[in-house]
């Protein structure tokens, strides 16, 4: 029975240590906007270009989110347009021809650990969304990317790391991309009071262990 409580304490001060995100997860969404709007930048209002900035400031007074766009073969040389469309950052590819494939959005003072956006296409395409974090790009969609009808808006959720950038890439032209919004900041670090319990919980695991090995019937019958 001590070994019972004492594992069950070195479980629950194990549990309160974990990570808030534990795996990175990407699906389809119908819900609120996330805690921060990202808005056409006003104090960096260039436009019409390959770079457009976009600010995580309700007022748009700074330009810490930097689109590019991408064509098909995802190269950087394909002109975007940006406006507030509802109140979010807008990109729509307003200059012929219509080749624009992607986007790749980076929050440049800031990391994330949600991101929501809406995408919709021109004509029936697959969408594949890939994720930056701690240096390496990796895909966070099915094999293959999810299947979009043209005209259709989509919005997805990425959640379950810490991001410090975002990129969409579709089989079909897009026609806009929008209603972008994020949850900025990291995953917190475990006080050291935190700390103090995971130790006991695996001292309390350790013990446990040793007491059973001294019996001689296995510590699992016993509990048993």
């Amino acid at each position: 029975m001590r070994r019972v409580l004492m594992a069950a304490a070195a479980a629950a001060a194990i549990g309160i240590t974990s990570p808030a995100y534990a795996a990175v997860t990407l699906e389809t969404y119908n819900g609120p906007d996330l805690a921060t709007m990202i808005k056409a930048s006003k104090t960096n209002t260039l436009n019409d270009s390959s770079q457009v900035y976009g600010s995580t400031d309700n007022a748009g007074n700074s330009a810490n989110v930097l689109f590019t766009g991408l064509k098909a073969d995802m190269s950087t040389n394909t002109t975007i347009h940006i406006t507030d469309g509802a109140g979010f950052a807008s990109i729509t590819d307003e200059v012929a021809p219509e080749d624009l494939y992607g986007l790749i959005v980076q929050i440049t003072d800031n990391t994330f650990t949600q991101f929501m956006f809406s995408v919709q296409l021109i004509n029936d395409g697959n969408v594949t969304i890939y994720y930056l974090m701690n240096g390496v790009w990796t895909e966070a969609t099915p094999n293959g990317g999810y299947f979009q009808k043209a005209n259709g808006n989509n919005t997805y959720l990425l959640q379950g790391g810490v991001f410090s950038a975002v990129m969409v890439y579709a089989t079909s032209p897009i026609k806009e991309y929008k209603q972008n919004s994020v949850t900025l900041g990291t995953v917190a670090v475990p006080e050291p009071a935190t700390w103090a319990l995971m130790l006991l919980g695996f001292g309390g695991m350790g013990l446990a262990l040793r007491r059973g090995r001294r019996r001689s019937k296995p510590a699992l019958m016993q509990i048993a």
